[in-house]
């Protein structure tokens, strides 16, 4: 893998952490979540005259996509009112990409070297380091644990499914402004029939944030998706979950929850991970 696309994987990984944060920080997560994909729409709108359209074999993906994208924020809405961020956040990302690795070998025919398999296994094993630092904690409120690895189910079956769709598409740009405007509107159209009036206008008064968290969400999954356009699907899974250690670090300085030895042990892991992947490709 290239080092620029491992560097725009990690900002992507970054990106996904933080907006992942104003979503736990939230009192009503679905809420934050709309506010997020309602000014995903403003942001993209712009774009429709200027990115054409993605080719016609691309369209089905985005269809099943958006609605994948809509089970993903229902359930991660879930784990995040269950569980705190460190117990929902690395056992739902660490897990997706064990499954997309599997699906991108099996079905997709990927082929990976030997030195790609370690990097993929130390990935992979130190973001489940992180996600058994508190598995006994998770595992005492079953609810969370449930909607983490159902999350992690949904993460796992959109990102095959637009690492495939944005290839058709012969055309990355387009397919993520179509992507984003069909499965922010279920999003929008789920809310506009949940919520009363006074939900609108309280996400109206944090317009700020949610603006930042459209811009921080869009950025960190359209950089995905065109790294998946360039190499394999199973190895950019695996890197984008770095974002568990930021995660964690927020987790410790921002939500105040504990850290210890063992994260800087995964963090070791992953960041060796992530060494070997450059040094495999050279």
């Amino acid at each position: 893998m290239d080092a620029h696309i491992i560097a725009l994987v990690l900002l992507a990984a970054f990106f996904h952490a933080v907006w992942n944060a104003s979503v736990k920080r939230g009192d009503d997560k679905l809420r934050v979540i709309t506010g997020i994909q309602a000014a995903s729409i403003l942001l993209v709108l712009p774009l429709v005259p200027f990115v054409g359209l993605p080719h016609a074999d691309s369209w089905p993906y985005i269809a099943l996509s958006a609605a994948l994208h809509f089970g993903y924020y229902l359930s991660l809405a879930a784990a995040y009112r269950y569980g705190d961020f460190a117990q929902a956040y690395p056992v739902a990302r660490g897990s997706a990409p064990i499954m997309v690795a599997l699906w991108g070998v099996l079905v997709l025919r990927e082929a990976l070297s030997g030195g790609q398999w370690l990097s993929l296994a130390l990935v992979i094993g130190g973001i489940m380091i992180f996600a058994t630092r508190r598995l006994g904690g998770v595992l005492q409120h079953r609810k969370a644990l449930w909607c983490a690895l159902l999350t992690a189910a949904f993460i796992a079956a959109y990102t095959v499914t637009d690492g495939v769709g944005g290839r058709l598409s012969g055309n990355v740009a387009a397919y993520m402004v179509y992507l984003t405007l069909t499965d922010s509107a279920l999003v929008v159209l789920y809310a506009a029939h949940r919520e009363r009036a006074a939900a609108w206008r309280e996400m109206a008064a944090e317009w700020r944030l949610s603006l930042a968290g459209g811009a921080l969400a869009l950025s960190a999954y359209w950089l995905v998706v065109w790294s998946m356009s360039q190499t394999s699907i199973a190895l950019v899974s695996a890197l984008r979950e770095t974002s568990v250690i930021i995660a964690a670090l927020i987790g410790a300085y921002y939500f105040k929850e504990p850290a210890g030895k063992r994260r800087i042990v995964a963090s070791i892991v992953i960041f060796a991970g992530i060494a070997l992947l450059g040094w495999s490709e050279s």
